[in-house]
C-alpha cells in the first residue's frame, strides 16, 4: 500500500518527504492509508515506542557523525515488499 499510485499520487515510487509537509509543518496522513502498524482498535501497541527509538537512534548518529554520500552513481532500489537499496547505500562516515 505504501507505493500504490491511487493512494499517494503518480510519483508514489519517488522518495519525497516533502509530501507530508504543508507550509513547513508535518501533516500526518490517516493511519488507515498505510496499515503497517494497523489503525483503529487493533493498532500496534509498540508503534509509538518504535518511533521514539527510531528518532533517538537517528538523532544520536547525526549528532556524533557526519554522513557523506559516496559519488558512485544512482541509488537503485530492489523491488520487494520493503524496497531495500540494491547493493546498500555507500557513505563516508566521519566524527563531528
Amino acid at each position: 500500500m505504501g507505493r500504490m499510485e491511487f493512494l499517494w499520487s503518480p510519483d508514489a515510487l519517488e522518495y519525497k518527504p516533502e509530501r507530508w509537509l504543508k507550509d513547513g509543518a508535518f501533516q500526518p496522513e490517516s493511519p488507515f492509508k498505510f496499515t503497517a502498524f494497523q489503525a483503529g482498535p487493533r493498532m500496534c501497541l509498540g508503534k509509538d515506542y518504535a518511533y521514539v527509538q527510531m528518532k533517538m537512534t537517528a538523532s544520536l548518529l547525526l549528532h556524533f557523525f557526519r554522513f557523506d554520500l559516496v559519488d558512485n552513481g544512482d541509488v537503485k532500489y530492489r523491488v520487494m515488499m520493503i524496497m531495500p537499496i540494491a547493493g546498500g547505500l555507500n557513505v563516508h562516515l566521519s566524527r563531528r
